[in-house]
């Protein structure tokens, strides 16, 4: 446990002393529902707000027949993107919709002449392991059906959706999937044991701590999560074989609670030779960007971002 408060970054420290409101206790299960009325977007309109967008609402089936809903956006009138990114929402397995991150995304897909795709895939505890991955598999499946075989396609997520995009790559590796020229993981959630020395640092802060990770593997696994059979592609710092993956950007908050096991993942992930970048962003707290955009730091860290993105495009146009 930390001996004090973390030393935050000042613009997210203000942020957070003039934002009381911002949780700052562990989420138990008995706070799932709540959260879920909370951690809500904007929805499609909100997204396209004033951007020059077009946007394509499908339905796909997952393997089982549920219908997973789908957002599609492109720069508006493009005929011919240059890319294309499947993108993956946060909310710990637990909460949250497809739009929750978008605006990053729309954000690029307006600049740069993407198209991108973002999946309602089911929540657990009521959804656990494997049914969130394979309904991002199967929604993959269905977006790179639908592109030009020579478009390049990344996947993107943020915390659950980090840990998911993360999976989706061993996954389409593996089954022979849609090939992947990049994966982008902003501060995934990727290993079930929670207990790393940075888990062991961030306990009972809120910002999603300790606390708030167990919950969230625990919703996501159940009776699995201890059983010893935990799937890497469930747990992707687990996988025993990273070779074959595309290039991966890693980036994380230098004080949150998946610190060290994002650190790994990115070793772990170099010496598989895998082309990989990392960034630890000094004195931020998980999903800082998300929760304060406007803050230097996060400013900086989008930026990383795009950059890398733009790096992969322009070395597969070549």
């Amino acid at each position: 446990m930390a001996p004090h408060s973390p030393r935050y970054d000042s613009e997210l420290q203000a942020f957070l002393d003039t934002n009381p409101d911002i949780k700052r206790t562990s989420l138990t299960p008995d706070g799932i529902a709540p959260l879920r009325e909370e951690f809500v977007s904007l929805g499609l309109e909100g997204l396209m707000g004033n951007r020059s967008l077009d946007a394509t609402e499908t339905v796909v089936l997952a393997r089982d027949g549920h219908p997973l809903r789908m957002t599609t956006i492109r720069a508006k009138d493009s005929e011919a993107p240059r890319a294309a990114l499947f993108h993956i929402h946060s909310g710990g397995m637990m909460v949250g919709d497809r739009f929750i991150g978008m605006d990053l995304m729309a954000d690029w897909v307006q600049r740069h002449n993407l198209v991108c795709a973002s999946v309602e895939y089911r929540l657990a505890p009521e959804n656990p392991d494997p049914t969130p991955l394979n309904d991002c598999y199967d929604a993959l499946v269905d977006f790179a059906d639908s592109l030009d075989a020579q478009i390049p396609l990344i996947v993107a997520g943020m915390s659950a959706g980090g840990g998911l995009s993360a999976g989706l790559s061993l996954m389409s590796r593996d089954l022979n999937g849609p090939k992947l020229a990049g994966t982008l993981l902003m501060c995934p959630m990727l290993d079930y044991r929670n207990d790393s020395p940075s888990s062991q640092q961030f306990q009972n802060l809120g910002l999603w701590d300790k606390g708030s990770n167990d919950t969230g593997w625990n919703a996501y696994l159940g009776d699995t999560r201890f059983s010893g059979t935990v799937s890497p592609y469930a747990s992707p710092f687990h996988a025993e074989d990273l070779s074959g993956l595309p290039p991966t950007f890693l980036d994380v908050g230098a004080l949150e609670v998946f610190r060290s096991e994002i650190a790994g993942f990115a070793e772990k992930l170099a010496q598989a030779d895998v082309p990989v970048e990392f960034h630890m962003w000094m004195g931020a707290f998980h999903g800082f960007d998300l929760t304060y955009p406007e803050a230097q730091v996060s400013q900086e860290a989008m930026k990383a971002r795009e950059r890398w993105l733009l790096r992969l495009v322009r070395e597969v146009e070549q």
